[in-house]
């Protein structure tokens, strides 16, 4: 059923979807033209969503626009949904579960087909389309790359003696998040000469657990995000053999505190959920454990809005932009980073959608 549309110059447009549990990841199909939103989490569910907007009225700083969304599909899995990947501009979907398994969803078709696994949980997984591979990190340390014209065996593995949390991939880059504070990058232009091994492998500068990591536009480093609200900018050159050691050595490098609060002298951190990188306009959003998200303009080092409370601070759990920047998702519900006796007391896990005005796009 088509949403009732929303104005997005006053208020974010809520899908009216009854969801069962955390949004986990949120997707958008990598097209300019069609807008498909697809969603995973700890319900188990993959649904896609038609995402349609009409701008109505332009102004020099702002537009107003009207945001339409329906549910396209529905694909129920045996285990929460960790992570997901579009498979390029094609009509199907790559799973990461909590039960370990790798899955291909033709959404065509709307069939669910187990490719791999992990011996625990999959973290995540990264179609990286320069070389049509896919490639999945598990909670078992376990890196896994997949020729998917191939039969159910990776090609290549590599093993970390740490868990993998998140990973991000753009052009040749990937880095890695991993437990106890540790973060590991590959030039991928190495799987030409059938290497796949790490460049580098390093401590974090958050100082804390990584939660979230994104490639930048340019894909010349990454943001990260820990669990106590602070994020780090790490800028690499992946062709330069002088490699930097634990610190911030670029001269470009940076750190900064958000997702924070002070009550009565006493200073409250939230963790960073989720980062996105507009693919267009190169700024970034972090979704935090206390209910805001954040666009940032990392070129001026400086915030350019912060939305705040939304849902009485239910924490935001994923975002994302699409390929054109125009549109942000962000979902909230429970991140259960207070334990499971506190989800009681918020609300069901609800999917917003954010129009980006010019003036959240750079900073002026």
């Amino acid at each position: 059923m088509l949403n009732n549309p929303s104005n997005n110059s006053n208020k974010d447009h809520q899908i009216s979807v009854l969801i069962d549990d955390t949004v986990q990841c949120l997707r958008f199909y990598p097209s300019n033209d069609i807008i498909y939103l697809a969603s995973g989490g700890w319900d188990g569910k993959l649904r896609i969503f038609d995402i349609k907007k009409e701008v109505i009225s332009t102004s020099a700083d702002n537009d107003n626009v009207n945001i339409n969304s329906k549910l396209f599909s529905i694909c129920q899995h045996k285990s929460p949904i960790l992570s997901l990947s579009w498979f390029g501009n094609n009509a199907g979907i790559f799973t990461g579960c909590c039960d370990g398994s790798i899955n291909y969803v033709d959404c065509t078709k709307n069939t669910l087909t187990k490719i791999g696994e992990h011996q625990f949980g999959c973290r995540e997984v990264i179609y990286l389309d320069n070389y049509n591979l896919l490639i999945s990190g598990g909670w078992d340390g376990l890196l896994k790359l997949w020729d998917l014209r191939a039969s159910n065996t990776p090609i290549a593995k590599y093993q970390f003696l740490n868990k993998i949390y998140t990973m991000s991939y753009s052009k040749n880059l990937l880095v890695i998040g991993l437990s106890e504070s540790v973060v590991s990058y590959f030039n991928l232009n190495n799987l030409q000469q059938s290497k796949f091994e790490p460049r580098l492998i390093y401590l974090s500068h958050t100082k804390s657990q990584i939660k979230k990591i994104a490639i930048l536009k340019d894909a010349d480093g990454y943001i990260e995000g820990c669990n106590l609200g602070r994020v780090a900018v790490k800028y690499l050159d992946i062709n330069n053999p002088k490699l930097e050691d634990n610190g911030l050595k670029n001269i470009k490098d940076f750190s900064f505190k958000c997702h924070r609060e002070i009550k009565n002298n006493i200073i409250y951190t939230y963790p960073i959920n989720d980062i996105a990188v507009n693919p267009f306009y190169g700024t970034i959003c972090t979704a935090g454990g206390d209910g805001n998200f954040t666009i940032w303009d990392l070129e001026k080092r400086r915030r350019i809005i912060e939305k705040k409370n939304l849902e009485d601070k239910t924490p935001l759990t994923a975002c994302e932009y699409n390929k054109m920047g125009d549109l942000l998702v962000y979902a909230s519900g429970y991140d259960w980073s207070k334990g499971a006796q506190y989800a009681h007391l918020y609300p069901r896990p609800k999917i917003y959608v954010h129009y980006v005005q010019k003036n959240e796009r750079k900073s002026s």
